[in-house]
């Protein structure tokens, strides 16, 4: 030791420390220290496959956070979802469609040429098929140009959605894209268009069928119903009813208290025409001490003046997990108002199940006839009517 350590060594005995006294273990070189065997890593989770494209961004996770890598395994094949085709997870159970539209008759047996504007297809994006159909009924001087624009313009910008939106995230957003896209049509067709709307409008029923689920929309006087056979009204020898019926939208006009109420808090009034001194007909919406507009509906797009008594553009939403095959059946108030539901189903029954396109058309024909002939009972003539029928199979 030397003269300095020694002084130093001193100097910390007096300040009270004590020297450290060496220690009679030595450490070995590690060259003879045996083996560590340490315990297996346990799979207490799922083995996880990834690609080699995200395996070094997986190890320096592991290498960071000292995990465990039992259980994930480095792969070049595809993961189970990855391997199931999109095509295999949503199909297109649409098997058959047709349509019809009517012309109408005045008192004088006048033509009244069909006004509305129908169509029903099955469209394709993001490599799958899906069905829409949508149902637009004018009224109103301009009511016919008004349907066909906001048609054109909801086709659009469906076709857009589905292409940006992934297919199996649809369910969860279609409610409010549909919204927001009748809402646009309203907001275009008053603010940038050259039609003069103040008395002219028109309704939208939409449905979209994907997979095995409807979405159905709608926006006026317009009905979509589905039909399907149940064993318990098969098994009851008492129940008239062929079909099970699920109404897939509510019908927005002066049947219903719940619009009447809203337009008569608005201003409104509820009555009936006056022809000859005399009411008749149906009731109707009217602005106070005036003749106009005079319109069954309660909710559409256009009709502006309407809109001032409580009319609105609001739309209502449906979605429905279709559970058997049957019957879509689509069509204009003049089929709803007039159309015995017992028959509606006989004629149904007659052709179900389809075996070919031409018993779904001769279905929907016989379905526009005896609508056209209720009409016509009188001698007084008929409106224009509009139908689509639609057969979807789930049967493998």
């Amino acid at each position: 030791m030397s003269a300095q350590q020694r002084r130093l060594q001193e100097q910390m005995l007096k300040m009270g420390y004590q020297p450290v006294r060496k220690s009679q273990f030595q450490l070995k070189p590690i060259s003879v220290v045996k083996q560590i065997h340490t315990l297996p890593d346990i799979p207490i989770t799922q083995r996880l496959e990834v690609t080699p494209q995200g395996a070094s961004k997986l190890q320096k996770i592991i290498s960071t956070h000292r995990a465990s890598n039992a259980n994930i395994r480095i792969t070049c094949k595809r993961t189970s979802i990855q391997r199931m085709s999109i095509r295999e997870i949503i199909k297109n159970y649409v098997k058959y469609q047709s349509s019809l539209q009517l012309d109408g008759l005045d008192a004088l047996r006048n033509l009244i040429k069909n006004g509305d504007d129908l169509c029903i297809n099955i469209n394709k994006a993001q490599n799958i098929e899906f069905f829409v159909g949508s149902l637009s009924d004018g009224h109103g001087e301009f009511g016919s140009q008004i349907s066909s624009l906001i048609t054109e313009f909801y086709l659009d910008e469906l076709q857009k959605l589905f292409t940006s939106v992934p297919l199996l995230q649809i369910s969860l957003t279609l409610k409010d894209s549909l919204n927001k896209i009748y809402q646009q049509i309203e907001q275009k067709l008053t603010a940038q268009t050259l039609i003069d709307c103040k008395l002219s409008g028109a309704s939208l029923l939409s449905v979209i069928i994907v997979n095995n689920v409807i979405y159905c929309s709608n926006l006026g006087d317009s009905k979509a119903a589905y039909f399907y056979k149940s064993e318990q009204l098969n098994d009851n020898p008492k129940e008239l009813r062929k079909f099970v019926q699920k109404n897939l939208n509510l019908i927005h006009d002066t049947n219903s208290g719940k619009e009447v109420d809203r337009i008569m808090r608005k201003g409104g009034k509820i009555d009936q025409a006056i022809f000859k001194g005399q009411k008749e007909g149906s009731l109707k919406v009217w602005v106070p001490k005036q003749n106009y507009p005079g319109v069954k509906i309660t909710r559409c797009f256009g009709n502006q003046i309407g809109k001032t008594i409580g009319i609105t553009a609001n739309n209502d939403f449906t979605e429905f997990k279709i559970p058997k095959s049957g019957y879509l059946l689509m069509a204009s108030t003049g089929l709803w108002e007039k159309l015995d539901i017992l028959l509606i189903d006989k004629i149904l029954d007659d052709n179900y199940p389809p075996q070919s396109l031409a018993d779904v058309d001769r279905a929907t024909k016989q379905l526009g006839n005896e609508t056209k002939r209720f009409w016509d009972v009188d001698g007084q003539g008929s409106v224009d009517i509009s139908l689509s029928l639609v057969y979807i199979s789930l049967e493998k």
